[in-house]
């Protein structure tokens, strides 16, 4: 069996200038270290991010955050990344948010629609990506 772990740490001279990704994880994409900059300054809003992604395709920023709050919504408390407290997510804990960003998250994995995968496709990371947006699944 297969476990990816990820760190929290971020490499910006692995930065891929393309696409605001230094690594597959998680939180290792400039839209995802925005969305914790924005939980943890209290400026995020679950519920009006939700709305913000009403078009029928997200595109790559929305992605990558959906795919940052799907693990957060999955991991412990104890083992969220540095700043960011249960409470300050507490609407991710919901069932209809866990269900949401399910849907959402199967949606950055569907190789016709999804810009996101587009963007990982060439890359020859593809395989080792889809893994860790699967690990994201809340």
């Amino acid at each position: 069996m297969l476990t990816l772990r990820f760190s929290y740490v971020h490499f910006p001279f692995l930065l891929s200038q393309s696409m605001g990704t230094w690594d597959v994880g998680p939180f290792d994409t400039h839209a995802a270290c925005d969305l914790l900059a924005a939980i943890r300054d209290g400026s995020f809003d679950f519920e009006r991010f939700k709305r913000m992604c009403a078009a029928p395709q997200l595109d790559v920023d929305e992605a990558e955050m959906v795919i940052a709050l799907g693990m957060l919504a999955k991991i412990s408390p104890e083992h969220l990344p540095q700043g960011v407290s249960a409470e300050s997510i507490n609407a991710l804990y919901k069932p209809q948010s866990r269900a949401w960003l399910r849907k959402q998250i199967n949606a950055t994995l569907d190789p016709d629609s999804s810009s996101v995968y587009a963007l990982w496709e060439p890359t020859g990371e593809l395989e080792t990506w889809i893994m860790a947006v699967r690990a994201a699944l809340p």
